[in-house]
């Protein structure tokens, strides 16, 4: 791949918008927890959100209260907001 070709990608690919977003720690990693490592394909909406904030809980109690201070259900409703403006 040429040097054009990765910089079109990055600025317009929604994987790599994912990356370069301030919470793409959170988001790769509670979704690898969610679906990869329990080896789930689908998860229901309410199933999702109470993992999230199982997760969110597990991340502030191990990196202190500030640690994504925003509800899970925020949360997800700025992903679904960002996972349709990258479509």
């Amino acid at each position: 791949m040429d040097y054009d070709t990765l910089d079109m990608l990055r600025q317009n690919h929604p994987a790599w918008r994912l990356l370069k977003a301030d919470h793409a720690a959170l988001i790769v990693s509670f979704l690898h927890r969610s679906y990869i490592a329990c080896n789930a394909r689908t998860l229901g909406e309410a199933e999702l959100v109470l993992r999230l904030e199982d997760y969110l809980y597990h991340l502030r109690r191990e990196r202190g209260d500030n640690v994504h201070a925003r509800r899970s259900r925020l949360y997800r409703r700025l992903g679904v907001r960002q996972a349709r403006m990258a479509a």
